[in-house]
Protein backbone atom coordinates (compact mmCIF):
# COMPACT_ATOMS: atom_id res chain seq x y z
CA UNK A 1 0.00 0.00 0.00
CA UNK A 2 1.53 3.50 -1.19
CA UNK A 3 0.04 6.35 1.39
CA UNK A 4 1.16 9.93 0.99
CA UNK A 5 0.19 11.96 3.71
CA UNK A 6 -2.60 14.26 3.39
CA UNK A 7 -0.57 17.45 4.98
CA UNK A 8 2.46 17.37 2.89
CA UNK A 9 2.72 17.99 -1.01
CA UNK A 10 4.75 15.20 -2.76
CA UNK A 11 8.07 17.62 -4.31
CA UNK A 12 7.87 15.54 -7.67
CA UNK A 13 4.36 16.79 -8.36
CA UNK A 14 4.94 20.05 -6.77
CA UNK A 15 6.87 21.83 -9.75
CA UNK A 16 4.51 21.30 -12.72
CA UNK A 17 3.28 25.10 -13.47
CA UNK A 18 4.87 28.70 -13.10
CA UNK A 19 3.00 29.89 -9.93
CA UNK A 20 5.65 26.26 -8.24
CA UNK A 21 8.07 28.25 -10.00
CA UNK A 22 7.43 31.58 -8.85
CA UNK A 23 6.82 30.12 -5.25
CA UNK A 24 9.84 28.75 -5.37
CA UNK A 25 11.36 31.80 -5.69
CA UNK A 26 9.84 33.46 -3.18
CA UNK A 27 11.01 30.70 -0.56
CA UNK A 28 14.19 31.36 -2.02
CA UNK A 29 14.44 35.35 -1.45
CA UNK A 30 12.64 34.66 1.65
CA UNK A 31 15.61 32.57 3.24
CA UNK A 32 17.44 35.87 2.71
CA UNK A 33 16.52 37.51 5.38
CA UNK A 34 17.66 34.63 7.74
CA UNK A 35 21.22 35.16 6.53
CA UNK A 36 21.78 38.94 6.48
CA UNK A 37 19.60 39.18 9.57
CA UNK A 38 23.26 37.95 10.86
CA UNK A 39 25.54 38.75 7.96
CA UNK A 40 27.23 41.34 9.69
CA UNK A 41 28.36 39.51 12.34
CA UNK A 42 30.96 37.21 10.61
CA UNK A 43 32.03 39.99 8.15
CA UNK A 44 32.10 43.37 10.43
CA UNK A 45 32.70 42.02 13.96
CA UNK A 46 35.80 40.47 13.23
CA UNK A 47 37.39 43.72 12.16
CA UNK A 48 38.83 46.78 13.32
CA UNK A 49 35.02 48.31 12.96
CA UNK A 50 32.36 47.16 15.29
CA UNK A 51 32.48 45.30 18.99
CA UNK A 52 30.29 43.57 21.45
CA UNK A 53 29.98 44.92 24.33
CA UNK A 54 30.70 43.07 27.64
CA UNK A 55 27.44 42.38 28.20
CA UNK A 56 26.89 40.76 24.93
CA UNK A 57 29.86 38.91 24.86
CA UNK A 58 28.46 35.61 25.13
CA UNK A 59 26.36 35.94 22.07
CA UNK A 60 28.76 36.99 19.65
CA UNK A 61 31.47 37.70 21.85
CA UNK A 62 33.68 34.95 19.71
CA UNK A 63 33.67 36.94 16.71
CA UNK A 64 34.23 39.58 17.59
CA UNK A 65 37.17 38.16 20.20
CA UNK A 66 38.58 35.37 17.49
CA UNK A 67 37.70 33.08 20.21
CA UNK A 68 35.13 30.55 17.61
CA UNK A 69 35.97 26.96 17.45
CA UNK A 70 34.58 24.29 15.21
CA UNK A 71 31.67 23.15 17.70
CA UNK A 72 30.14 26.95 17.22
CA UNK A 73 26.90 27.04 16.65
CA UNK A 74 27.03 30.49 14.89
CA UNK A 75 29.13 29.16 12.71
CA UNK A 76 27.34 26.18 12.24
CA UNK A 77 23.98 28.45 11.54
CA UNK A 78 26.19 30.50 8.85
CA UNK A 79 27.29 27.14 7.16
CA UNK A 80 23.40 25.31 6.90
CA UNK A 81 21.68 28.29 6.25
CA UNK A 82 24.00 29.54 3.13
CA UNK A 83 24.26 25.50 1.62
CA UNK A 84 19.76 25.87 2.54
CA UNK A 85 19.78 28.65 -0.34
CA UNK A 86 21.48 26.64 -2.44
CA UNK A 87 19.73 24.06 -1.93
CA UNK A 88 16.23 26.24 -3.06
CA UNK A 89 18.73 27.60 -5.90
CA UNK A 90 19.42 24.48 -7.41
CA UNK A 91 16.28 22.64 -7.10
CA UNK A 92 14.81 25.74 -8.91
CA UNK A 93 17.22 25.08 -11.78
CA UNK A 94 16.75 21.51 -11.99
CA UNK A 95 12.92 21.25 -12.15
CA UNK A 96 12.25 24.38 -14.30
CA UNK A 97 13.09 23.18 -17.73
CA UNK A 98 9.92 21.11 -18.49
CA UNK A 99 7.46 23.45 -16.37
CA UNK A 100 5.36 25.16 -19.35
CA UNK A 101 5.86 29.01 -19.32
CA UNK A 102 7.10 31.90 -21.56
CA UNK A 103 10.61 31.26 -22.30
CA UNK A 104 11.49 34.82 -21.31
CA UNK A 105 9.94 34.14 -17.92
CA UNK A 106 12.08 30.89 -17.72
CA UNK A 107 15.02 32.35 -18.51
CA UNK A 108 14.60 34.95 -16.01
CA UNK A 109 13.71 33.01 -13.59
CA UNK A 110 17.05 30.81 -14.13
CA UNK A 111 18.81 34.01 -13.98
CA UNK A 112 17.37 34.80 -10.49
CA UNK A 113 18.22 31.49 -9.06
CA UNK A 114 22.00 31.85 -10.43
CA UNK A 115 22.53 35.15 -8.92
CA UNK A 116 21.76 34.18 -5.68
CA UNK A 117 23.27 30.70 -5.78
CA UNK A 118 26.49 33.02 -7.09
CA UNK A 119 26.03 35.53 -3.82
CA UNK A 120 26.12 32.49 -1.32
CA UNK A 121 28.75 30.93 -2.95
CA UNK A 122 30.73 34.03 -2.57
CA UNK A 123 29.93 34.59 1.09
CA UNK A 124 30.98 30.94 1.61
CA UNK A 125 34.55 31.13 0.04
CA UNK A 126 35.26 34.09 1.75
CA UNK A 127 34.20 33.21 5.18
CA UNK A 128 35.51 29.65 4.67
CA UNK A 129 37.90 29.12 1.50
CA UNK A 130 37.75 25.51 0.06
CA UNK A 131 33.74 24.85 -0.02
CA UNK A 132 31.72 21.88 -1.15
CA UNK A 133 30.32 23.18 -4.66
CA UNK A 134 26.89 21.67 -5.10
CA UNK A 135 25.10 22.49 -8.53
CA UNK A 136 22.08 20.23 -8.68
CA UNK A 137 19.34 18.71 -5.87
CA UNK A 138 20.29 16.72 -3.53
CA UNK A 139 17.59 14.19 -3.66
CA UNK A 140 19.81 11.33 -0.87
CA UNK A 141 21.16 10.58 1.87
CA UNK A 142 24.51 9.01 0.31
CA UNK A 143 24.47 12.10 -1.94
CA UNK A 144 24.43 14.84 0.30
CA UNK A 145 27.27 12.93 2.13
CA UNK A 146 29.53 12.24 -1.29
CA UNK A 147 30.58 16.55 -1.67
CA UNK A 148 34.39 17.05 -1.05
CA UNK A 149 35.46 20.54 -0.26
CA UNK A 150 36.55 21.83 -3.64
CA UNK A 151 39.36 24.67 -4.28
CA UNK A 152 38.77 28.00 -3.95
CA UNK A 153 39.49 28.74 -7.66
CA UNK A 154 37.10 26.12 -8.62
CA UNK A 155 34.12 27.52 -6.52
CA UNK A 156 35.27 31.16 -7.90
CA UNK A 157 34.81 29.91 -11.36
CA UNK A 158 31.54 28.94 -10.70
CA UNK A 159 30.78 32.08 -9.08
CA UNK A 160 31.86 34.18 -12.23
CA UNK A 161 29.71 31.61 -14.35
CA UNK A 162 26.85 32.06 -12.97
CA UNK A 163 27.24 36.31 -13.14
CA UNK A 164 27.84 36.59 -16.15
CA UNK A 165 24.92 34.30 -17.40
CA UNK A 166 22.75 35.82 -15.20
CA UNK A 167 23.70 39.23 -16.53
CA UNK A 168 23.17 38.15 -19.91
CA UNK A 169 19.36 38.08 -19.01
CA UNK A 170 18.39 39.60 -15.67
CA UNK A 171 16.33 43.24 -16.79
CA UNK A 172 17.41 46.23 -16.74
CA UNK A 173 14.94 47.19 -14.01
CA UNK A 174 11.63 45.73 -11.98
CA UNK A 175 7.73 47.69 -11.92
CA UNK A 176 5.52 47.11 -9.53
CA UNK A 177 5.91 44.00 -6.70
CA UNK A 178 8.99 42.71 -8.49
CA UNK A 179 11.30 45.96 -7.56
CA UNK A 180 14.39 44.64 -5.58
CA UNK A 181 15.14 41.67 -7.94
CA UNK A 182 18.56 41.54 -9.00
CA UNK A 183 19.11 43.63 -12.17
CA UNK A 184 21.33 42.76 -14.88
CA UNK A 185 23.77 46.00 -13.18
CA UNK A 186 23.63 44.24 -9.86
CA UNK A 187 25.15 41.10 -11.36
CA UNK A 188 27.30 43.04 -13.41
CA UNK A 189 28.53 44.53 -10.31
CA UNK A 190 28.82 41.78 -8.19
CA UNK A 191 30.91 40.28 -10.88
CA UNK A 192 33.08 43.01 -10.42
CA UNK A 193 33.66 42.53 -7.08
CA UNK A 194 33.87 38.74 -7.52
CA UNK A 195 36.93 40.07 -9.97
CA UNK A 196 38.02 42.34 -6.95
CA UNK A 197 38.59 39.70 -4.75
CA UNK A 198 40.37 37.17 -6.71
CA UNK A 199 42.22 40.58 -8.02
CA UNK A 200 42.09 39.88 -11.59
CA UNK A 201 41.85 44.14 -12.17
CA UNK A 202 41.79 44.30 -15.93
CA UNK A 203 38.61 42.25 -16.00
CA UNK A 204 37.21 43.97 -12.75
CA UNK A 205 37.75 47.35 -14.15
CA UNK A 206 36.25 46.69 -17.70
CA UNK A 207 32.63 45.20 -16.38
CA UNK A 208 32.73 47.85 -13.12
CA UNK A 209 33.05 50.37 -15.75
CA UNK A 210 29.82 49.10 -17.30
CA UNK A 211 27.96 49.61 -13.69
CA UNK A 212 29.59 52.89 -13.08
CA UNK A 213 28.35 54.89 -16.09
CA UNK A 214 24.95 53.86 -15.43
CA UNK A 215 25.49 55.79 -11.63
CA UNK A 216 22.94 58.35 -11.15
CA UNK A 217 24.09 61.81 -11.07
CA UNK A 218 24.53 63.51 -8.95
CA UNK A 219 24.50 60.76 -6.52
CA UNK A 220 22.07 60.21 -3.96
CA UNK A 221 22.57 61.88 -0.84
CA UNK A 222 24.21 59.95 2.09
CA UNK A 223 21.48 60.37 4.10
CA UNK A 224 18.55 59.68 1.67
CA UNK A 225 20.40 55.71 1.26
CA UNK A 226 19.52 54.07 4.73
CA UNK A 227 16.48 53.83 6.41
CA UNK A 228 11.94 53.77 6.31
CA UNK A 229 11.19 55.28 3.16
CA UNK A 230 14.78 55.15 1.44
CA UNK A 231 14.57 51.92 0.40
CA UNK A 232 15.55 50.48 -3.10
CA UNK A 233 16.53 53.88 -3.84
CA UNK A 234 19.36 55.43 -6.85
CA UNK A 235 22.00 54.08 -4.67
CA UNK A 236 21.17 50.29 -4.02
CA UNK A 237 21.86 47.69 -6.80
CA UNK A 238 21.19 44.83 -4.79
CA UNK A 239 19.46 44.45 -1.11
CA UNK A 240 17.61 42.11 1.00
CA UNK A 241 13.96 43.27 1.22
CA UNK A 242 12.36 43.41 4.52
CA UNK A 243 8.64 43.92 5.81
CA UNK A 244 7.63 44.39 9.22
CA UNK A 245 3.83 43.80 10.32
CA UNK A 246 4.14 40.57 12.58
CA UNK A 247 5.11 38.03 10.00
CA UNK A 248 8.54 37.23 10.77
CA UNK A 249 9.94 38.85 7.52
CA UNK A 250 11.29 42.29 9.50
CA UNK A 251 14.85 42.21 10.15
CA UNK A 252 16.47 42.73 13.80
CA UNK A 253 19.23 45.27 13.42
CA UNK A 254 17.75 47.71 15.97
CA UNK A 255 17.79 45.49 18.56
CA UNK A 256 21.09 44.17 17.72
CA UNK A 257 22.83 47.54 17.47
CA UNK A 258 20.87 49.85 19.80
CA UNK A 259 23.85 50.25 23.09
CA UNK A 260 21.75 48.25 25.94
CA UNK A 261 21.75 51.11 28.19
CA UNK A 262 19.96 53.21 25.76
CA UNK A 263 16.19 52.28 26.59
CA UNK A 264 14.24 54.77 24.78
CA UNK A 265 16.15 57.45 24.06
CA UNK A 266 17.49 56.54 20.62
CA UNK A 267 14.58 54.52 19.03
CA UNK A 268 12.56 53.56 21.88
CA UNK A 269 13.99 49.46 21.18
CA UNK A 270 15.45 47.67 23.91
CA UNK A 271 19.25 46.87 22.29
CA UNK A 272 21.69 44.11 22.80
CA UNK A 273 24.82 45.80 21.81
CA UNK A 274 26.22 42.98 19.64
CA UNK A 275 27.24 45.09 16.46
CA UNK A 276 28.64 48.54 18.02
CA UNK A 277 31.65 50.45 16.71
CA UNK A 278 34.25 52.29 18.80
CA UNK A 279 36.83 55.15 18.78
CA UNK A 280 38.86 53.65 16.32
CA UNK A 281 36.51 53.82 13.49
CA UNK A 282 35.18 57.20 15.16
CA UNK A 283 38.71 58.77 14.66
CA UNK A 284 38.59 57.04 10.80
CA UNK A 285 36.21 59.92 9.55
CA UNK A 286 37.57 63.10 8.55
CA UNK A 287 36.56 66.73 9.70
CA UNK A 288 33.54 67.78 7.79
CA UNK A 289 32.59 64.37 7.12
CA UNK A 290 28.43 65.21 6.20
CA UNK A 291 28.49 60.81 6.47
CA UNK A 292 29.65 60.39 9.63
CA UNK A 293 26.61 61.41 12.03
CA UNK A 294 24.69 58.81 10.14
CA UNK A 295 27.50 56.22 10.41
CA UNK A 296 28.40 56.48 13.96
CA UNK A 297 27.06 58.48 17.11
CA UNK A 298 27.87 58.76 20.49
CA UNK A 299 25.01 57.68 22.79
CA UNK A 300 26.55 58.96 26.88
CA UNK A 301 26.12 56.35 29.56
CA UNK A 302 27.25 58.52 32.64
CA UNK A 303 30.65 59.11 31.95
CA UNK A 304 30.73 55.69 29.49
CA UNK A 305 30.50 56.53 25.49
CA UNK A 306 28.65 53.92 23.23
CA UNK A 307 29.37 54.60 20.01
CA UNK A 308 26.48 53.30 17.64
CA UNK A 309 25.43 53.45 13.67
CA UNK A 310 22.15 55.32 13.34
CA UNK A 311 22.17 53.63 9.44
CA UNK A 312 19.73 50.50 10.22
CA UNK A 313 17.84 52.11 13.50
CA UNK A 314 14.76 52.25 12.84
CA UNK A 315 11.30 51.73 14.84
CA UNK A 316 10.42 48.45 14.44
CA UNK A 317 6.90 46.24 14.95
CA UNK A 318 6.61 44.88 17.40
CA UNK A 319 9.41 47.00 19.33
CA UNK A 320 12.88 45.28 18.89
CA UNK A 321 11.49 42.15 16.47
CA UNK A 322 10.73 43.08 13.19
CA UNK A 323 12.27 46.34 11.21
CA UNK A 324 11.01 47.29 7.76
CA UNK A 325 14.25 49.11 6.64
CA UNK A 326 16.66 46.93 3.98
CA UNK A 327 20.14 45.24 4.31
CA UNK A 328 22.20 47.08 1.39
CA UNK A 329 24.51 43.35 -0.35
CA UNK A 330 25.55 46.38 -2.83
CA UNK A 331 25.28 49.57 -4.03
CA UNK A 332 27.14 52.16 -6.20
CA UNK A 333 29.05 53.71 -3.59
CA UNK A 334 30.72 50.17 -2.84
CA UNK A 335 31.33 49.70 -6.83
CA UNK A 336 32.38 53.36 -7.75
CA UNK A 337 35.08 52.54 -4.53
CA UNK A 338 35.98 49.48 -6.55
CA UNK A 339 36.19 50.85 -9.59
CA UNK A 340 38.41 53.31 -8.21
CA UNK A 341 40.93 50.74 -6.53
CA UNK A 342 41.22 48.37 -10.31
CA UNK A 343 41.97 51.48 -11.85
CA UNK A 344 44.91 52.32 -9.59
CA UNK A 345 46.00 49.09 -9.50
CA UNK A 346 46.03 48.92 -13.26
CA UNK A 347 48.24 52.04 -12.73
CA UNK A 348 45.77 54.87 -14.17
CA UNK A 349 46.11 56.45 -11.06
CA UNK A 350 44.35 59.99 -12.16
CA UNK A 351 41.43 58.58 -13.27
CA UNK A 352 40.73 56.71 -10.00
CA UNK A 353 41.15 59.85 -7.93
CA UNK A 354 38.42 60.98 -10.61
CA UNK A 355 36.07 58.00 -8.94
CA UNK A 356 37.43 58.59 -5.77
CA UNK A 357 36.43 61.97 -5.61
CA UNK A 358 32.73 61.26 -6.54
CA UNK A 359 32.28 59.41 -3.60
CA UNK A 360 34.51 62.53 -1.33
CA UNK A 361 32.32 64.97 -3.17
CA UNK A 362 29.13 63.48 -1.76
CA UNK A 363 30.51 63.22 1.85
CA UNK A 364 31.13 67.37 1.23
CA UNK A 365 35.26 66.46 1.56
CA UNK A 366 37.62 68.21 -0.74
CA UNK A 367 38.98 66.00 -3.43
CA UNK A 368 42.46 64.26 -3.53
CA UNK A 369 44.85 65.23 -6.29
CA UNK A 370 48.55 64.76 -7.02
CA UNK A 371 48.68 61.11 -5.24
CA UNK A 372 51.16 58.46 -5.58
CA UNK A 373 49.85 55.02 -6.68
CA UNK A 374 50.61 54.09 -3.29
CA UNK A 375 49.18 56.96 -1.85
CA UNK A 376 45.86 56.31 -3.83
CA UNK A 377 45.52 52.89 -2.85
CA UNK A 378 45.63 54.09 0.80
CA UNK A 379 43.09 56.60 0.20
CA UNK A 380 40.80 54.11 -1.05
CA UNK A 381 40.96 51.53 1.36
CA UNK A 382 40.98 54.53 4.15
CA UNK A 383 37.34 55.79 1.98
CA UNK A 384 35.57 52.06 1.83
CA UNK A 385 36.13 51.82 5.88
CA UNK A 386 34.09 55.24 6.31
CA UNK A 387 31.65 54.73 3.42
CA UNK A 388 31.21 51.12 4.18
CA UNK A 389 30.81 51.07 7.95
CA UNK A 390 28.29 48.30 9.70
CA UNK A 391 27.58 47.43 6.45
CA UNK A 392 29.98 43.83 6.21
CA UNK A 393 32.27 44.85 3.78
CA UNK A 394 35.56 45.03 6.09
CA UNK A 395 36.79 41.84 7.22
CA UNK A 396 36.77 40.81 3.98
CA UNK A 397 38.80 43.73 3.17
CA UNK A 398 41.04 43.58 5.01
CA UNK A 399 41.57 40.04 4.54
CA UNK A 400 41.85 40.79 0.48
CA UNK A 401 44.20 43.76 0.85
CA UNK A 402 46.37 41.19 2.77
CA UNK A 403 46.62 43.41 5.85
CA UNK A 404 44.72 41.63 8.45
CA UNK A 405 47.25 40.53 10.85
CA UNK A 406 49.03 44.06 10.51
CA UNK A 407 45.99 45.98 10.90
CA UNK A 408 44.28 43.65 13.81
CA UNK A 409 47.98 43.37 15.85
CA UNK A 410 47.95 47.17 15.75
CA UNK A 411 44.43 47.77 16.72
CA UNK A 412 44.64 44.62 19.68
CA UNK A 413 48.34 46.47 20.99
CA UNK A 414 46.83 50.02 20.69
CA UNK A 415 43.64 49.13 22.65
CA UNK A 416 44.73 46.62 24.81
CA UNK A 417 41.60 44.54 23.68
CA UNK A 418 41.59 41.68 26.67
CA UNK A 419 40.08 38.42 25.72
CA UNK A 420 41.24 38.73 22.20
CA UNK A 421 43.24 35.75 20.48
CA UNK A 422 46.12 35.95 18.64
CA UNK A 423 46.08 37.37 15.29
CA UNK A 424 46.57 34.27 13.22
CA UNK A 425 46.88 33.41 9.52
CA UNK A 426 43.70 30.53 10.22
CA UNK A 427 41.53 33.77 11.28
CA UNK A 428 41.60 34.89 7.96
CA UNK A 429 38.57 31.83 7.13
CA UNK A 430 36.43 30.13 9.66
CA UNK A 431 36.72 26.77 10.65
CA UNK A 432 34.33 23.58 8.71
CA UNK A 433 31.76 23.31 11.77
CA UNK A 434 32.15 19.74 13.32
CA UNK A 435 29.33 18.84 12.92
CA UNK A 436 29.38 19.13 8.81
CA UNK A 437 32.95 17.15 9.42
CA UNK A 438 31.17 14.15 11.62
CA UNK A 439 27.82 13.81 8.98
CA UNK A 440 30.36 14.06 6.00
CA UNK A 441 34.05 12.37 6.72
CA UNK A 442 35.04 14.02 3.23
CA UNK A 443 35.38 17.39 4.92
CA UNK A 444 38.83 18.47 5.69
CA UNK A 445 39.56 20.99 8.17
CA UNK A 446 41.43 24.16 7.73
CA UNK A 447 44.67 25.14 9.03
CA UNK A 448 45.17 25.71 12.14
CA UNK A 449 41.22 24.17 13.44
CA UNK A 450 40.68 20.76 15.30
Amino acid sequence: MNLTPEGMIPVDGYYHDELSIKNALTGMYGSLRVIYNNQWAYSELPSDNTMTYPSSEAFWGEMDKYTWTSTSTRIQEAWSRHYSTIALCNIILDRIDPVPMQQANKDRYIAEAKFVRALMYFNLVRMFGDVPLVLNEITTEAQAYSYNREPIAKVYAQIEKDLSEAAAVLPASYTGADIGRPTKTAARGLLGKVYMFRKKFPEAETILAQVVAEAPTPLVPYDQIFGLGNDNNGDILFSIQYITGGYSEGNIFAREFVPQPSGTTIIGVSGSSYNVGGVDLYDAFEPGDQRKPISIDIFMDGSLPYYYTRKFLYPTVPAGNEGDNDWPVLRFGDVILLYAEALNENHKTTEALTQLNRIRTRAGLPDKTGLSEEDTRTAIYNERRVELCFEGERWFDLIRWDIFIPTMQAFKIKYNVTGMGNIEERLKVLPIPSRERALNPNLSQNTGYE
